[in-house]
């Protein structure tokens, strides 16, 4: 075999850094909605997320259509949580029995909506999760690298993505059918990653270069949601959203280690270990969703939206690494700093959602739904740290309110997913041949005041 100049190989341990660091913006998820939650607050999600026809409360009027807050009566405040549970089973050439951990991760989420006065005015406030998913897969990982033979053992798969959004709105009652209203957004996104990973794109290096990386970044964006709603008469209610872009730049650092892969190429002895300041220029998508609700009487209310997202934006992700730390390297290549990216190829896909409640009585109401949006994660670059893979979600819940107060309660149950990767398109070929199965149960639990 022909061996390879120690001072690429080490060039090549800055750039798999660099590339890893994509993957931490879409750790996975399973969802309907992609790495996005099916509804905010335990009313929506019960429903299946499908509110935004409907005026709700602040909690999802600033998470889907901030019109809703134009026709809120009153103030009021919502508090709750939300949380996930994710099970799973992954199989690869050199491990049957890949599992998930089962962690439970939950975080809390609340909003007020205050009227002004006499005017057809209500501001909202308000703070939630728009994805917040933890995913720790644990098995053996293929044989491959550089030289098709490096692997690392029974490794840490790990992933978390984290966005929470703060967010001031307005809704303003035109009339009293006609309601129109926007939200402005901080985002916070944190993401983490720990798992052997694969170069992919230095021209000067064979490709699947292997190394361990533990990186970890966060940083924050702005969004706007700008939604209306129509209400004809007391049977009919129509809304119409549009979610903006966001872009992120987020920052950390990345270390790892190529051990393995240097021992397999005959250069044991040279440094392995590598740290970089990192940075993420990360792009949320755009989304635009309709819906339409019907209350044939008063005991009885069915809604249905469909929703637009603009997975596309998951193409490829440019990502930095500045200030490194490696003499050696920065000798090499005459920086500290290095530039590269990633093929994700994701596709555009259409999210479709129904909900019906039933009042039982003056106090209480039971609630179901159902989620439907093909996966936008081709075969070819699926990993387990991309399966965003869930089509079907089952929901349903319980809301009882009395007076100025009232809790609902929220269950959501993805259908067990599974794909099969044959040939994966990614360097290395650690994906081909693999198989993962996944589904999660979210909860959430909202509490309600009217003062």
């Amino acid at each position: 075999m022909k061996m390879i100049p120690i001072q690429t190989l080490q060039v090549s341990w800055q750039r798999m850094a660099l590339t890893a660091l994509l993957a931490l913006s879409i750790a996975p998820a399973l969802r309907a909605d992609g790495i996005y939650r099916d509804g905010v607050g335990a009313q929506s999600m019960s429903m299946g997320g499908s509110d935004v026809a409907w005026p709700g409360d602040p909690l999802s009027s600033l998470s889907n259509n901030p019109a809703g807050l134009g026709f809120l009566q009153g103030n009021q405040l919502d508090l709750g949580a939300s949380g996930s549970l994710l099970t799973g089973h992954y199989s690869n050439r050199a491990d049957t029995n890949g599992r998930l951990s089962d962690n439970f991760s939950g975080l809390p989420e609340g909003a007020v909506g205050f009227r002004l006065g006499s005017l057809p005015v209500t501001l909202g406030l308000g703070f939630y999760p728009e994805s917040g998913l933890l995913a720790d897969w644990h098995y053996y990982d293929v044989p491959g690298g550089a030289d098709g033979k490096t692997t690392y053992g029974y490794q840490q798969f790990k992933s978390e993505i984290i966005v929470l959004r703060t967010a001031f709105g307005i809704g303003i009652q035109i009339n009293p059918m006609l309601s129109i209203g926007a939200s402005v957004g901080l985002i916070y996104n944190k993401n983490e990653l720990q798992m052997p990973y694969i170069y992919q794109n230095q021209p000067a290096l064979p490709r699947g270069f292997k190394t361990l990386l533990d990186l970890q970044t966060e940083g924050w964006g702005v969004d706007g949601n700008f939604g209306i709603q129509f209400h004809p008469n007391d049977q009919w209610e129509l809304g119409l959203a549009y979610k903006t872009q966001t872009g992120i730049q987020s920052h950390g650092g990345a270390t790892g280690d190529a051990y393995a892969q240097l021992d397999n190429l005959g250069l044991g002895a040279a440094p392995a270990a590598f740290h970089y300041d990192a940075e993420v220029d990360n792009t949320l998508p755009q989304s635009v969703s309709a819906g339409i609700t019907w209350k044939p009487s008063s005991k009885w209310t069915l809604s249905g939206e469909i929703d637009w997202v603009d997975w596309s934006v998951f193409n490829t992700l440019p990502v930095k690494l500045t200030n490194g730390s490696n003499a050696a390297i920065n000798g090499v290549v005459g920086s500290s700093s290095l530039g590269d990216y990633i093929p994700l190829d994701w596709s555009d896909e259409f999210v479709y959602r129904a909900g019906v409640e039933y009042a039982i009585n003056d106090n209480w109401s039971l609630r179901a739904g159902y989620i439907y949006s093909k996966s936008p994660v081709p075969d070819s670059t699926l990993t387990s740290v991309t399966a965003v893979i869930a089509e079907n979600t089952l929901t349903t819940g319980v809301g009882y309110h009395r007076g100025a107060y009232g809790i609902d309660l929220a269950y959501q149950y993805s259908i067990p997913a599974s794909r099969t990767v044959g040939v994966s398109e990614l360097a290395g070929g650690e994906s081909s041949d693999s198989t993962m199965k996944l589904n999660v149960q979210t909860f959430a639990l909202t509490a309600t005041i009217k003062f």
